[in-house]
């Protein structure tokens, strides 16, 4: 699969749950395409052995920005895609009606859902 990105800024996040030592963030955001504009797809975010540092939100959650720190190289408003990796995680997430928040693990992936 071609390497892009997946843009934070104007993302959603329909849920966040933590399971088996995950944090799970179901989630929409827009994923630029190379010849036209790009769209939105839904998409899973897994960070391994997750810990949330957030206040209580109230779902879906537009985001209006955000960042991702992966063993010391750091990503501005867009994550790479795809992605699975291991390493020291920092996935800061600003939304536009409340707090910042983060999530630290020790790996991410992202899933990107097969549109129907």
């Amino acid at each position: 699969m071609m390497k892009g990105q997946l843009e934070l800024r104007a993302a959603t996040i329909d849920a966040l749950t933590e399971e088996d030592g995950e944090v799970l963030l179901a989630c929409a955001v827009f994923v630029p395409e190379p010849d036209g504009p790009g769209r939105y797809r839904d998409a899973v975010i897994r960070v391994k052995d997750g810990v949330t540092e957030r206040e209580e939100l109230d779902f879906p959650v537009l985001l209006d920005g955000g960042s991702l720190a992966l063993d010391g190289d750091r990503y501005d408003e867009a994550l790479p895609w795809p992605l699975e990796a291991e390493g020291e995680v920092a996935l800061l997430l600003v939304p536009a009606e409340s707090s910042e928040f983060v999530i630290r693990g020790s790996g991410i992936e992202i899933e990107l859902i097969p549109a129907n």
